[in-house]
């Protein structure tokens, strides 16, 4: 009886460690295998594709679009399009405060030419970028490089004052056209489900533009003092102050002809886009 009683305990306590070490074994299993909070990040699911506008370029009269697709789960590429209808920079929201301060300045003269300047025209610009975010997609701060076309209208009446104080109207058309590549820093951030807003922090590209203007109108009367006047006062309209002059002039009878040829140069930063994420 006393040995039969001493096998029962034996066997119970056996079948618990057993029990015990089944239960055991999954639970470490588990524990081994959980993620970690860098892999769970990760895995995370992305947007792969957003819709922006930006909204700085309003205060020029511009309306972009640009769409963004993501290459991999850092690098993204972008295409986007700007176009400004025909309107005078001195009617835009910006051009106005800027007009002000002119004022101010006591330069009216030069507000009363600007405002006859009318222009309109596009621009088409590609960018690469990396994000630096932990999370996956196009989020957090970024570096990227980019490409940009543009292709712009001038329309601009003249008005060349003769040395005996006659007013000649010479009524410029122009285009230009410039490329140029540059880079930009900024920040892009998920403020809800799928509102992104992008900040552009700052950015600059360098690039070639050129173009040409004409003027048809009757110049038979002007003598070669007033022709040679005329010629440099276009050529004054635009000077960057290097060796070369950026416009070149030719004065005739039927009115001038001018060749443009300058730097491409622009600025981004401090502007505001947002979109949607898709």
């Amino acid at each position: 009886m006393k040995h039969a009683a001493l096998t029962l305990v034996a066997a119970v306590c056996i079948g618990t460690a057993a029990m015990a070490q089944q239960t055991e074994t999954p639970v470490d299993s588990t524990i081994e295998s959980a993620p970690t909070r860098k892999e769970r990040l990760r895995n995370l699911p992305m947007y792969s594709n957003i819709v922006k506008t930006n909204l700085s370029s309003l205060t020029l009269n511009n309306y972009s679009l640009t769409y963004e697709r993501m290459l991999t789960r850092k690098i993204s590429a972008s295409l986007g399009y700007r176009y400004m209808p025909k309107s005078a920079l001195t009617k835009s929201m910006l051009g106005e405060n800027v007009m002000d301060q002119i004022k101010e300045d006591g330069e009216d003269d030069l507000q009363s030419q600007l405002d006859k300047l009318q222009m309109s025209g596009g621009a088409l610009t590609a960018e690469f970028r990396i994000y630096t975010g932990k999370r996956p997609g196009a989020r957090g701060f970024y570096g990227g490089i980019y490409g940009r076309y543009s292709k712009f209208k001038y329309d601009y009446p003249f008005d060349y004052e003769k040395p005996d104080g006659s007013t000649t109207l010479v009524p410029l058309n122009g285009h230009t056209k410039g490329f140029g590549g540059g880079v930009i820093m900024g920040g892009q951030f998920m403020i809800a489900r799928r509102v992104v807003v992008d900040l552009y922090i700052i950015g600059a590209h360098y690039g070639k533009m050129t173009g040409k203007v004409e003027g048809l109108t009757d110049l038979s009367d002007l003598d070669e003092a007033d022709r040679a006047e005329l010629k440099a006062d276009l050529e004054d309209l635009i000077d960057l102050g290097g060796s070369e002059k950026n416009i070149k002039a030719d004065v005739r009878d039927d009115g001038v002809r001018a060749d443009i040829k300058m730097p491409f140069l622009g600025v981004r930063g401090l502007g505001l886009t947002v979109g949607f994420a898709f």
